[in-house]
């Protein structure tokens, strides 16, 4: 089990450490690697801005490590965040190292943790991510769809977005990340009870120690 959900690579910064602990009764061997993301992807083919220390090593049960994460020094964009994504394969125990009552069902488990890389001398700072968004909405052919913009350098992590109408019920709608200059277009399920301009988005945001920020923004009618 790590200590947190996801790491922040600082500019400037040559290495960071990551907190590991087994709370298996039982020892774990697990390989480590940084790489986009690809499900497909192994550590064979893995290519990162960072690199774990060690790859391979064993824990005890309720034993810990620190896993050491050494910048490689890949040019990176300067005027955004970027994203990799550490992995943790933990490879399961011989049956030798198993209780001698312990029933041997063998299953793997890769663990998939978000890794920002994050330049120095961004022009606003991460807490001001929340008030950045821009989001307005919009009708065509198939309905009202939301269109949300992210003007800001950094990654904006959704844990939850709904559109309200003052006074009425919200509309939930389903977006997982949304990256540094870019912008996504929703569908919603139905039209709004209202005009955009009683409405609003609220939305919960995961900030750089896993815990939820919440915002709230007016509806527009473009995101420029």
């Amino acid at each position: 089990m790590a200590e947190s959900t996801r790491v922040v690579f600082a500019a400037g910064s040559a290495e960071q450490s990551l907190q590991l602990v087994n709370t298996n009764p039982y020892p774990v061997v697990v390989q480590a690697w940084v790489d986009d993301g690809g499900l497909e992807s192994g550590p064979d083919a893995a290519s990162a801005a960072v690199m774990p220390i060690p790859p391979i090593f064993r824990l005890n049960p309720q034993a810990q490590i620190s896993l050491r994460l050494i910048a490689t020094g890949v040019p990176l964009p300067a005027d955004r965040e970027s994203l990799f994504w550490l992995n943790l394969y933990e490879i399961p125990p011989r049956p030798g190292d198993l209780p001698a009552d312990a029933q041997t069902l063998t299953v793997t488990l890769r663990t998939q943790m978000k890794l920002f890389m994050r330049p120095a001398k961004l022009p606003s700072s991460a807490e001001q991510l929340p008030e950045q968004l821009r989001f307005a909405l919009e009708q065509d052919a198939d309905g009202p769809r939301l269109r949300i913009a992210n003007p800001s350098p950094y990654y904006a992590t959704f844990r939850s977005l709904e559109v309200v109408c003052a006074g009425g019920a919200a509309q939930p709608l389903t977006v997982d990340m949304l990256a540094p200059l870019a912008r996504e277009t929703l569908a919603m399920a139905s039209p709004l009870p209202c005009a955009a301009e009683a409405a609003e988005a609220r939305f919960l945001l995961v900030d750089d120690d896993g815990n939820p920020v919440a915002g709230r923004a007016a509806l527009g009618t473009d995101v420029e």
